[in-house]
């Protein structure tokens, strides 16, 4: 079995009980011009099966660094990765690349549809790589659970910005992830049509997927089970205010 084979079968065998994705005492470093920039310092940083975490801080502060390294886009100077337990923090790009498909989904501000598909096409684009024949039925019901079934064969310039998100998230979940990263989700909505975006997911949380999100916007905090600052690439004042609510238990494989 190659390493991309053994990830994909650990990821998605089965159930783990501990965090769905872990950073221990990571480090990442880059060069430039200036010499050596760190963007992430020391950082421990967890997410539980059916938690909402947000994170806060400054622009430059090494939030799209920390979701780069937890959605396997960019590799660790130092430190562990862990995904649902297992070490995953030097794979090679065709294990990498498997592991994201299989256990994570994004979630971006500025949305990322194709122009020229419809909704449906858009959710089923990230198993286009695979033979699933369920995968346009799986997109259609996806498209219906975010409230979007009287919009199946609109293309994105048909759709608004709150139901272009809809879509956006539908896509994260169409291969049916462990762990949902979301890049300022709410940016470039209203508040209203904010709420109604992280509304999903919550309900998302709800069947057992975790959700980490970068944020500027005072809402998203409000949505989620926990609130972690970054600052120069450091972690720091956590809110647990929402620690009452109940987690759901993890998502069986083959659920």
């Amino acid at each position: 079995m190659s390493e991309a084979e053994t990830v994909a079968a650990d990821s998605g065998g089965e159930r783990f009980d501990g965090p769905t994705i872990e950073l221990r005492r990571v480090r990442k470093e880059y060069e430039s011009g200036a010499g050596t920039v760190v963007a992430l310092d020391d950082v421990d940083f967890g997410v539980q099966p059916g938690e909402f975490v947000a994170v806060v801080g400054p622009s430059g502060s090494g939030k799209s660094t920390l979701l780069n390294v937890l959605g396997l886009l960019d590799t660790p100077t130092s430190g562990l990765r862990l995904l649902r337990g297992r070490d995953v923090t030097s794979l090679d790009d065709e294990a990498r690349t498997r592991a994201r498909k299989d256990a994570i989904g994004f979630v971006f501000q500025d949305f990322f549809l194709i122009p020229s598909l419809t909704a449906t096409e858009n959710v089923e684009l990230p198993t286009l790589f695979g033979d699933d024949p369920t995968a346009t039925d799986r997109a259609r019901d996806l498209l219906r659970r975010v409230g979007l079934g009287d919009r199946l064969d609109h293309t994105p310039n048909q759709l608004s910005g709150g139901q272009k998100q809809r879509v956006a998230i539908a896509r994260a979940l169409v291969n049916e992830p462990a762990v949902v990263l979301a890049d300022e989700p709410t940016g470039n909505l209203d508040s209203d049509t904010g709420a109604q975006v992280l509304e999903e997911f919550r309900r998302i949380c709800e069947t057992g997927v975790s959700v980490v999100a970068v944020t500027h916007d005072p809402l998203v905090t409000e949505y989620a089970d926990r609130t972690v600052e970054l600052v120069d690439g450091r972690l720091g004042g956590v809110d647990d205010r929402h620690r009452s609510r109940p987690r759901p238990r993890p998502r069986e494989a083959d659920e």
